[in-house]
Parts: structure tokens; sequence; C-alpha cells
């Protein structure tokens, strides 16, 4: 009896091991600096928050916005509200950076509005640059636009 009872109680008991990959925090990338000439009449921004700053101006607004990167076609959509389908957006390449430009027009409360935009993507963020301005004022306006969106780029 003595006997039975010392080998109850040595039931040897199982022990179970996990094997598991570390978890590797990477550290997020930090956004860069947008760089940028604006017109002389933006002169400072009517709202601005963590990523984005909106110009207001006579005829014209300019909207300067960091958002995650990754997909591009919801970036374009959010800007514009177009799919990128529906539009001709030309693509450059330029030291891992990749940009993206193209316009579009829709309607406004005084008449119709044209729309132009550059997105630059570094693989973690989009830096984009907006400008929704007036149709009736394509010939009367004294500003390069060309020269804006050319100037627009990462420090």
């Amino acid at each position: 009896m003595v006997l039975v009872m010392l080998f109850s109680g040595c039931a040897a008991e199982e022990t179970f091991e996990t094997l598991a990959d570390p978890v590797v925090q990477t550290e997020a990338a930090v956004p860069r600096q947008i760089s940028v000439e604006l017109p002389d009449d933006a002169v400072a921004p009517v709202l601005e928050n963590a990523g984005e700053q909106i110009y207001l101006c006579q005829d014209y607004e300019i909207i300067i916005e960091t958002l995650a990167g990754g997909d591009v076609e919801n970036t374009i959509q959010s800007i514009c509200g177009y799919e990128r389908d529906d539009l001709t957006v030309l693509e450059t390449q330029f030291q891992q950076i990749t940009r993206y430009d193209f316009v579009w027009a829709s309607a406004g409360e005084t008449g119709d509005r044209l729309g132009r935009a550059v997105i630059l993507d570094d693989g973690s963020y989009h830096y984009c640059m907006s400008v929704l301005r007036d149709a009736d004022t394509t010939e009367t306006s004294q500003i390069v636009w060309s020269n804006v969106f050319n100037s627009f780029d990462l420090i």
C-alpha cells in the first residue's frame, strides 16, 4: 500500500515551451519638412494643425498636408474626389521620391473651379499640395502656378 502511494505521487508533469520570434518594434519614420514658394498673398495659413495648412486667398485656396503613405489611390481621391482611373496622373521618380501630378475640374458655388495637385511619396508619407481656384481668373491671374508647383519639394 505504501508503494502504491509513493508511485502515484510521482507522476511526471508535462512541461511545454513555446518559441516565437521576438517582437521587433521599428521606429516610425519622422515626416520630412516641405519646402514651397507660395504666392505673395498667401502669407499665413488660415487654418493649421499638425499635418495640414490651409491658405485662403482672394480667388484660390492652397492646402498643404502630410498624410500616411501607402495607398496613393486613396490619397488622390481624398484630395480631389476623383478616382485615379478618372484622371490623367503624371508619375515621375527622383532620388527615391515618387511625384504624382494631376489636375481636375469641379463645379463651385460661383462657377467652375480648377484644381491642381502634387503628391510626393517617400515610401512612408504622402506630402500633398493642392490648389483650387476659380476658372474665370485663369487669364487675369498674376501667379505663375508652374513656378509654385515646381518649387514644391522635401528638405
